[in-house]
């Protein structure tokens, strides 16, 4: 059991390009009307073999980083399932649109897994495929401007045109605050944006890693970089580690039954069993309720 300071209720290398001022813009743009434009199939939780794309940037990788090796420690056997990405630094979901109206080849790379699905081609050739789930994400630095979304519902119907599977489910990743000047109105942008496109776009599987990792520096794993490695992406120690059980908590668990504390995978650094398994409890509270304030 252990405590947190903040009060507890509850989806590429390079920094990103986008710069702009800092402002809360999302205060009027609550969801009102109960009213759904489209409807995410539901989570694959009975599927025998689960095919997981994730499509975006550098922070998609850094909550990626350590899956494979939790996966591995958990026991799940690797022949039901992959987790593959399309990313490139910086891009927002307009520019993942464009690939999409391209004939520019793209590369996935397989992350965790041992099924193998084709990895090079257009995106609508790569998307041609049984996927199960595809992961969205919008870069970081618009994540939490509602205007910037203006695009995802032509994006996410694009996908589902190309998927093989129509019953393809979507997820988003809510990403991190960068530094403490940002918090909160950063992090609670990227929450009413994420409940907006639940009400609106219909993406209601949310990987809730901004809260974790919201969570944890509220306790002895913050550290005087804010959990970064430069002041944009995760440090790649603990900071990763617990995005990627997070990853593994929302995206593994319904399917394979098996949860992310207790895992005996380790992070890279200097950390404690004690470490460990506080940041897999930040992810597992953060997963139940990933719209929780904790500033």
């Amino acid at each position: 059991m252990f405590l947190l300071a903040a009060s507890v209720l509850f989806f590429s290398c390079e920094k990103d390009t986008e710069t702009g001022e800092l402002e809360n813009e999302t205060s009027e743009d609550t969801p009102t009307e109960d009213v759904r434009y489209y409807k995410n199939p539901p989570y694959p939780v009975d599927a025998d073999t689960l095919r997981i794309l994730a499509i975006g940037n550098s922070f998609s990788l850094d909550g990626m980083t350590y899956v494979d090796a939790l996966v591995k420690s958990a026991g799940i056997d690797e022949k039901r399932l992959c987790l593959y990405e399309a990313t490139k630094a910086g891009a927002s979901f307009s520019t993942w649109l464009s690939f999409l109206k391209s004939e520019e080849a793209v590369n996935i790379w397989r992350k965790a897994g041992k099924v193998k699905m084709k990895d090079v081609g257009t995106l609508p050739q790569l998307l041609a495929q049984p996927w199960d789930v595809i992961i969205v994400q919008q870069v970081s630095n618009q994540s939490y401007k509602w205007e910037t979304y203006s695009c995802l519902k032509e994006y996410v119907d694009f996908i589902t045109s190309s998927c093989l599977n129509p019953n393809v489910c979507f997820a988003f990743q809510l990403v991190w605050s960068h530094t403490p000047d940002e918090m909160p109105h950063v992090l609670q942008g990227n929450i009413a944006c994420c409940e907006k496109m639940s009400k609106e776009i219909g993406i209601d599987v949310i990987i809730p890693t901004g809260i974790a990792i919201q969570l944890a520096r509220g306790t002895t794993l913050n550290d005087d970089a804010y959990m970064t490695r430069d002041n944009w992406h995760l440090n790649r120690g603990m900071a990763c580690y617990i995005a990627s059980c997070t990853w593994f908590e929302t995206l593994l668990r319904p399917v394979f039954g098996i949860p992310v504390v207790g895992n005996t995978a380790k992070p890279d650094g200097d950390y404690s069993d004690a470490d460990i398994l506080l940041g897999q409890q930040c992810a597992e509270r953060a997963v139940k309720n990933p719209y929780a304030e904790v500033w």
